[in-house]
């Protein structure tokens, strides 16, 4: 009787079993989680030592290689790890260390003593790199522009060289850069042909051609072509001669086209001479002799070098009717020499165009023209 009563008091209060169940162990992506985030803290784990890949995680932890990763993105959220561009994860101070842009590349001509448009520009892109964080990987050849003679017009090199040069360069350097810089004497059917190699890409001084994903830093020549006319007819001259210092350079084409559309719509059109080539000291000679006795005369001169040497010449000429001469682009080389001149902040240039590289979407960035009133008109 007795054992029946403990019979029924069992059934109506069951004994409760204190031993340890499966389903209270950790879930396998629970301790995957709890895995990771001690290692997120274990200052034993070197910082630039990436952690095991999600399928080498997957397998130990007996889960799905898309469930590891996706614990390792939910931790990468709460900045506890990070993730490098190769795909592998960091402890997240590995960050600072290993985050670095790939280096631009600065596809531009040689420097020499007579570049100083591109030596304004390469420091601001120097200075672009710095803020950055980013290498400059410079590219300086001297058959894309040769011009080591100030007295003498550089030589270009034609589409078939560049086409080969840009081919060398990129079959050994283009995966090594993260973006290039193009000089803007890299003619249009060159780039075209580059096509996507050439991105993320940015065009220095001039428009990019149609049709590519190249950014630009410009000048603003219409601006600048606007400016030079008005100042030049403002100081009473008759007549504005557009001075060509020598042919094949694709920015002094884009300012005298913009000259002829400025001339338009300020309905002067008639005061505008023919261009003249001055990039010789023959050439240059001849145009101050061949300029008219008795008329206001203005020279318009897209390049610095070529503009101080037809200041001496005027000089020594000695004319009774006084010639006024406008330089534009306006390096130091113009300033230096007390010229009036319309120029362009080449620094800031070069530092815009480091930071397009890091643009999804390619755009463009013209800069104003400043007008400096000299001696020369």
């Amino acid at each position: 009787m007795q054992q029946n009563i403990l019979l029924q008091n069992e059934a109506r209060h069951p004994r409760v079993s204190f031993m340890p169940s499966r389903s209270s162990e950790p879930k396998p992506s629970k301790r995957l989680e709890l895995f990771l985030r001690t290692r997120a803290v274990d200052d034993a784990w070197p910082v630039d030592r990436p952690l095991p890949t999600t399928r080498e995680l997957a397998k130990r932890f007996k889960l799905s290689a898309a469930t590891a990763f996706r614990t390792l993105q939910e931790l990468s959220r709460e900045n506890l790890f990070w993730q490098h561009t190769s795909g592998r994860f960091y402890r997240a101070a590995a960050r600072p260390m290993l985050d670095r842009p790939r280096p631009a590349a600065c596809l531009i001509r040689r420097l020499e003593l007579c570049s100083a448009l591109y030596s304004e520009l390469l420091e601001g892109i120097s200075a672009g790199c710095g803020e950055a964080h980013r290498a400059m990987l410079l590219w300086h050849d001297d058959v894309l522009v040769n011009h080591a003679d100030p007295e003498r017009p550089p030589a270009f090199a034609g589409a078939d060289a560049q086409r080969l040069l840009l081919n060398s360069f990129l079959e050994r350097h283009g995966d090594d850069a993260g973006g290039f810089l193009l000089d803007h004497v890299w003619s249009d059917a060159v780039l075209k042909r580059a096509g996507d190699r050439l991105a993320p890409g940015v065009l220095l001084f001039r428009k990019a051609p149609a049709g590519l994903r190249l950014s630009n830093v410009r000048a603003d020549f219409d601006a600048a072509a606007t400016q030079a006319l008005a100042h030049l007819l403002g100081r009473g001259f008759t007549r504005i001669i557009p001075v060509e210092p020598f042919a094949g350079d694709p920015a002094v084409t884009e300012f005298f086209n913009a000259v002829e559309t400025a001339a338009r719509a300020l309905a002067c059109s008639d005061r505008i001479a023919p261009s003249v080539r001055a990039g010789t000291p023959e050439e240059a000679a001849a145009l101050i002799r061949s300029l008219p006795k008795t008329t206001r005369t203005a020279l318009l001169i897209p390049e610095d070098h070529v503009a101080v040497r037809l200041h001496t010449l005027l000089k020594e000429s000695a004319r009774a009717c006084p010639v006024g001469l406008l330089a534009v682009m306006g390096t130091g080389v113009s300033a230096r020499a007390g010229l009036s001149r319309i120029s362009f902040d080449f620094r800031a240039m070069g530092r815009a165009a480091v930071g397009l590289l890091a643009e999804s979407k390619s755009r463009s960035i013209a800069f104003p023209p400043v007008l400096h009133h000299g001696e020369t008109t």
